[in-house]
């Protein structure tokens, strides 16, 4: 692509995200419409000072607005019942009933409610109801019976007063007073707004009195009494904390409507003059606690230093205007706060201004005249002139900062030195060098492969939309075959320690953080593919599981394993190109899950199978649903005339127009296979997902998610991923390279069990052959951490972790990573975030109704080529009862709402949005309904109706929804922690240089946690990542010890033991046991030794157990008296049973204690006595 061709595709980009921009405030402004009353409004102006008679309905029913002020009219309802925020009611005001929403014209029949919602869309969610039906019913909202209606508001501020200082209170509002007019020889109430403003001015010398209560009440504006009350609070370095409140003292304690009596679209701006001109407005005080926090805290501190908050809310938000010199101006009152944060880019660029572009092609050896190294090395000595430049500032901070600015840029300077090394590494070993290549070669045609097609059964043959294409190289397209700098500089980093058993670097773990959508998977499989030719090309026979990758959610690992079988594809083809190199044994990859989501044997699969051939089961559990390479779609396709079957087609009448291609039924196994002839794979694809299978193969690619490795102590079959053989012996290497996506996940319970499970991976996959010790090298990876160091030694028992990029002295540039701009250098557009907290509307439903109901409508008023980004409204619910909640109200509340809109507005049935499509992406789904969700989540928004209005969205959407169209989302109360809240948030505006996202987060009324939020709206979202909570990881407390400790016993000896000690538990197998306990003590004192003692203790208590139970069986039924060792935990079990054997866990996912209630006669007993 030529320049004059680039700049083309910058300028029509830069149109499109602008007009983006711009509908995103539209979407806005109907929210502010919906619950504040923002205008301007729009209609016909209509004389009210004089009688107003109308001849009919029709005409009445216009839209109008107040003759010469332009001010608006409430035709249909109460100001109370239109608007939910923002509103002061009197003092000593009456209890009212809930206000209903008095704008639906109940003469509507609710038949016409289908008008706007398709009910086969609600009934088809009513079969998974049963796994939210008690929580819902459960859910008492008691938040209507006292509901809270404020008089005031508040914020509070730290300020620098003089006797010379005025500070200035301005006061906007909107009062509503009822009109009578008349339709034919019928009265209709309407309300009739006027604007109310007011200022209030308090001098400094009076703000400087030592203790200060002063309320002085403002002239009744539009008979509504205001009282501006101001709290000057004297500080320790003479300034002052001030709180200025706004509260409304008119009597509301007459019977009959209070909507006249209130302060509707309440809003104030504090401005403090001075005569110097300077703004006055400190930053907040937060405690001067620096010198106690640890070294993480206070690199946090230096990051984010320069982000300061200047105004709490009390009752609302608070925000400030521009920032000078630390200090502003003014502070304000919001009630519909917003924040927008930056995006990130991982570009760098030179000091002229053009970025570094690193070519997969020419580091792969491609290009005769150019290896890439020049740019490596470009890379390298821009980054140690960054630190230079680093350096050179931390004279002028605040000396506070400078040991921990220091040891920062000391990180730095290692992460460039290692990258030194693996160019050095590259330039001197031969066998790097090309296994660096073909991994180069790899990646970047996993990136130009896999695009889907699909097609018909046309006389019996496969006919596809597009044809099969062979990989092309050249023309590649602007956006593939490039390395951000982050990922080769990642790559550089890590070469050394993943292709070479001993190198020192080894047992460092490198841990890549980078926020949602950077790239980190590309860089991490870029090292995976360098690991894998590596050890081929060392040894072409040392046959085995190469990378062990790992994930905790089922949605991630089945996206994340299309992806990872391209990679592996694209490996076997340049395989079979260099056999002499790299051998004849394939490159494959496996994924290893549940029985649930996967066959876990031949047999189960070819039983699925024939069911899915024959209309038997619709889920289909094989997972993968394209070829990797070509992107032939894999399933089931349309017949269009069917002349002849074959073994594609099954055998029911309802399924003679279903062919299913892409795995072929053999008689001990179901093969994987591309259906187009034309394909390199056509015969079999290099993909296994069949437990039986992959221990047989053993893939060099493992990918599954890390509960399943609780299966150790019940399948000693695994023993084969770690090459490791039927008599206990390594015959081949273990798996070099362990790859845990998204750390921060594994804590709590699950990370707890995972930490301890470790000891026997770890020792699993550590090579002591020829007296040598040889760990696996670790790399992991997150958007989200906090305490990475403590939690990594509590999982891998390693004490060196190395963060990549390596934070410097500023959040916003690590070199690798700054804050985007345009070409004029002003900053790009990120997410926005808009949060809506009303305590007036009684409930979380009414509140979603109003919230949901305008974020559907609002893209009706655009042009239908503009609508695509707000079109599917991602909604990310706490728990299934909340999601079963908002299924219910879409039965009919926010249908009724859709009305309430037509009516509002005067549209036609055209002009109200209908809602075709809702989806659910939650862990109610099998897999393969996820994947099939995640499809239709891409469909763009288009006249033919496929595109989701609403898609109901679980925890599962946490990691791996990478849908580049999505850009809005509702959240329903705060999430639980502020990375579940990043992580959620980062599944739309993906795309932030087209379509940046927009994100309504809800909060409850009732919930405290909620409402800080809301008050703290801006300084939470300025920091979110520095807000980011403390992971939790406990492997050796007396809870898993106690729970898993005879699991880990038992898998070290199903997976070491020779054949007869693996048949039988019995006689006790004394020499392994001791080498376990040997390894498991040393892990304790490295990782928590305060519980050595009670694992110590525990130990010797399971083997008198084991010894004492003398079982003859590890698993199964009871049969007589002889009862195996193990036993599924939170299954059944007789007296006999539970005395006798092991409750083990099958999955680490089953973590909470469970309980069973039983018929007791102990009552009977009782009265015996």
């Amino acid at each position: 692509m030529d320049s004059i061709e680039k700049t083309k595709v910058v300028d029509s980009l830069t149109k499109i995200r602008k007009r983006n921009v711009e509908n995103r405030e539209k979407m806005i402004d109907a929210l502010r419409m919906e619950f504040i009353g923002k205008g301007p409004f729009e209609g016909e102006e209509l004389d009210c000072t004089q009688e107003v008679f109308f001849e009919n309905e029709e005409e009445a029913f216009k839209l109008y607005i107040q003759k010469g002020s332009k001010e608006e009219i409430i035709q249909r309802g109460t100001p109370l019942t239109r608007y939910g925020v923002a509103i002061l009611f009197p003092t000593g005001q009456k209890q009212m009933d809930e206000q209903k929403d008095s704008e639906i014209s109940f003469t509507d029949s609710d038949e016409l409610n289908e008008i706007f919602i398709d009910k086969k869309e609600i009934e088809k969610f009513e079969n998974r109801e049963a796994d939210y039906r008690q929580e819902v019913l459960d859910d008492f909202d008691i938040s209507t019976a006292n509901s809270f209606r404020p008089n005031s508001m508040a914020v509070s501020f730290k300020a620098n007063i003089t006797e010379q200082s005025n500070l200035i209170v301005h006061v906007t509002g909107g009062r509503y007073t009822p009109k009578t007019v008349f339709i034919r020889d019928k009265e209709k109430e309407w309300w009739l707004r006027s604007p109310v403003q007011g200022t209030f001015t308090c001098s400094g010398k009076v703000l400087l009195e030592k203790t200060v209560n002063n309320a002085e009440q403002m002239q009744p504006i539009e008979c509504l009494d205001l009282e501006v009350k101001v709290i000057s609070r004297p500080q320790n370095d003479g300034t002052r904390l001030i709180t200025v409140s706004l509260t409304n003292r008119t009597d509301g304690s007459s019977e009959g409507k209070i909507d006249s009596l209130c302060l509707f679209q309440s809003a104030f701006t504090v401005t403090i003059e001075h005569p110097s001109g300077a703004p006055c407005i400190l930053p907040y005080p937060e405690g001067d606690i620096f010198d106690n926090l640890d070294d993480e805290e206070k690199s946090i501190a230096l990051l984010y230093r320069n982000l300061k908050t200047y105004a709490v809310g009390h009752g609302c938000a608070a925000d400030w205007g521009e920032i000078k010199e630390d200090k502003v101006y003014s502070v304000r009152t919001e009630f519909l706060p917003t924040f927008e944060t930056r995006s990130m880019t991982p570009d760098i660029k030179r000091e002229d201004g053009t970025k570094i572009e690193v070519s997969m092609k020419q580091l792969a050896g491609l290009y005769p005249e150019r290896d890439g190294f020049h740019e490596l090395e470009e890379i390298i000595s821009l980054y140690r002139l960054w630190i230079q430049k680093q350096r050179k500032r931390v004279a002028l901070l605040d000396p506070k900062f400078h040991k921990v600015a220091n040891a920062n840029l000391d990180i730095c300077e290692e992460c460039a030195d290692r990258m030194e090394r693996g160019l050095s590494y590259l330039k001197t070993d031969k066998e790097a060098l090309t296994a660096f290549r073909l991994a180069n070669h790899a990646v970047l045609l996993q990136q130009i492969t896999g695009d889907r097609r699909s097609g018909v059964v046309q006389d019996g043959n496969l006919v596809f939309n597009k044809p099969y294409e062979e990989p092309n190289l050249n023309n590649l397209p602007e956006t593939k075959g490039k390395w951000r700098a982050f990922q080769v500089a990642f790559l550089l980093m890590s070469i050394h320690s993943a292709g070479e058993k001993d190198s020192v670097e080894r047992e460092i773990i490198d841990l890549i953080f980078f926020p949602t959508g950077g790239g980190k998977t590309e860089a991490y499989l870029g090292l995976a593919a360098f690991s894998m030719f590596m050890r081929r090309i060392k040894d072409k026979n040392d046959h085995g599981v190469e990378v062990l990758m790992r994930y905790t959610l089922r949605l991630l690992t089945a996206d994340q394993f299309q992806r990872s079988s391209r990679l592996i594809c694209a490996m076997e083809y340049l395989r079979r190109q260099h056999e002499d190199l790299l051998g004849t044994k394939e490159f494959s990859i496996g994924i290893w899950l549940g029985g649930d989501t996967t066959p876990n044997t031949n047999d189960d699969a070819l039983k699925a199978l024939n069911k899915i051939k024959n209309g038997k089961i619709e889920n289909n559990p094989f997972i993968l649903n394209a070829c990797p390479w070509c992107g032939a779609k894999l399933g089931e396709y349309r017949v269009q005339n069917l002349k002849q079957r074959d073994n594609h087609f099954g055998r029911r009448k309802k399924r003679n127009n279903i062919a299913f291609y892409g795995y072929k039924g053999m008689v001990d196994k179901v093969v994987t296979h591309c259906p187009d002839n034309q394909c390199q794979f056509s015969d079999h694809l290099p993909v296994y997902l069949v437990d039986e299978e992959i221990y047989k193969v053993k893939p060099t690619f493992i990918i599954g998610t890390v509960d399943k490795f609780a299966m150790l102590a019940w399948n000693p079959n695994i023993r084969t991923l770690f090459g490791i053989n039927n008599k206990g012996q390594r015959e081949v290497s273990p798996p070099g390279l362990i790859i845990q996506d998204e750390l921060h996940l594994i804590s709590g319970p699950l990370g707890s069990l995972t930490g301890f499970f470790e000891t026997i991976i770890d020792e699993l996959c550590t090579d002591r052959r020829n007296g040598n010790v040889y760990r696996p090298k670790i790399v992991c990876s997150t958007a989200t951490i906090r305490r990475y160091k403590e939690q990594v030694r509590s999982l891998y028992a390693r004490e060196e972790v190395k963060l990549f990029p390596a934070p410097a002295l500023d959040e916003d540039d690590s070199f690798f990573a700054t804050y985007a701009v345009d070409e004029n250098g002003e900053y790009m557009p990120g997410r926005k975030y808009l949060g809506i907290n009303s305590p007036i509307l009684g409930s979380m439903q009414t509140l979603q109704v109003r919230a949901l109901t305008s974020l559907l409508q609002a893209p009706m008023t655009l042009p239908d080529d503009e609508r695509d980004p707000w079109w599917t409204l991602l909604i990310f619910f706490n728990s299934l009862r909340e999601l079963g909640t908002t299924i219910t109200l879409l039965h009919s509340d926010i249908p009724n709402h859709l009305k309430v809109l037509k009516n509002r507005f005067g549209l036609s049935y055209n002009e109200v949005r209908k809602l075709k499509k809702i989806e659910e992406l939650t862990s109610r789904l099998s897999n393969d309904e996820v994947s099939v969700a995640i499809d239709k989540l891409k469909q763009k928004y288009d006249d033919t109706g496929k595109v989701i209005d609403i898609s109901l969205a679980s925890n599962i959407i946490e990691v791996g929804v990478d849908i580049d169209r999505l850009s809005l989302m509702s959240v329903v109360g705060q999430p639980k922690t502020t990375a579940q809240y990043i992580q959620v948030t980062g599944r739309v505006g993906r795309q932030w240089y087209e379509r940046p996202g927009l994100i309504i987060t809800l909060y409850s009324a009732t919930k405290p946690r909620d409402r800080s939020h809301f008050e703290k709206f801006r300084s939470y979202h300025q920091m979110l990542y520095a807000q980011v909570e403390p992971t939790s990881v406990t492997p050796f407390s007396p809870r898993v010890i106690d729970r898993a400790l005879h699991a880990i016993m038992v898998a070290y000896v199903r997976q070491f033991g020779e054949k007869h000690k693996v048949e039988t538990p019995r006689p006790f197998p004394d020499d392994l046991i001791n080498e376990i306990e040997t390894i498991i003590l040393k892990r304790v004192k490295a990782v928590d030794p305060a519980e050595l003692e009670n694992v110590k203790r525990v130990f010797e208590k399971r083997k008198r157990e084991w010894i004492g139970y003398g079982p003859l069986r590890w698993s199964g039924n009871p049969d007589g008296e002889d009862y195996p060792l193990l036993r599924v935990a939170g299954q059944y079990a007789n007296k006999k049973a539970k005395i006798r054997s092991w409750p083990t866990m099958m999955s680490m996912r089953n973590v909470d204690a469970q309980c069973k209630g039983k018929i007791t006669d102990l009552y009977v007993e009782m009265e015996e006595f």
